[in-house]
């Protein structure tokens, strides 16, 4: 009877676990750890072709935290969308980012105001369809 029990919760204990991306349909994903009062800046070379991108920003850390979205061409840096999130988990941040000429590369800026505990931040860029 046993051997009949092993199988079922390996089918069981499959199914209750979450999709994961197995096509790898985001162009980046990138876990970010950032200490307690510190920042941490993630640079992204984005490719050499025109397109449309969103950038999503998920944690389940205790805030509050700061994310910023930065377009870079060569030296030039400037601020897309920034946002601060004071809730206890469950952060979340969505900003699109336009490469027109596909010359732009992209940093994104996570803050930590906590001075107890480091927040992981997972970072997701996908690039959207052309419309």
């Amino acid at each position: 009877m046993r051997w009949l029990l092993y199988p079922m919760l390996v089918v069981l204990l499959s199914a209750a676990l979450p999709a994961q991306a197995s096509d790898k349909d985001y162009l980046y994903y990138r876990d970010a750890i950032v200490p307690p009062f510190q920042e941490s800046r993630e640079f992204f070379d984005m490719p050499n072709r025109p397109g449309v991108y969103e950038v999503t920003l998920v944690s389940e850390s205790t805030g509050p935290l700061t994310f910023r979205v930065v377009r870079v061409h060569d030296e030039k840096e400037v601020t897309l969308a920034q946002s601060r999130s004071y809730t206890a988990g469950n952060h979340e941040f969505h900003s699109r980012f336009d490469n027109p000429q596909g010359t732009e590369d992209l940093i994104v800026e996570i803050a930590n105001s906590n001075p107890v505990s480091s927040a992981r931040v997972s970072v997701i860029v996908v690039e959207l369809p052309h419309q």
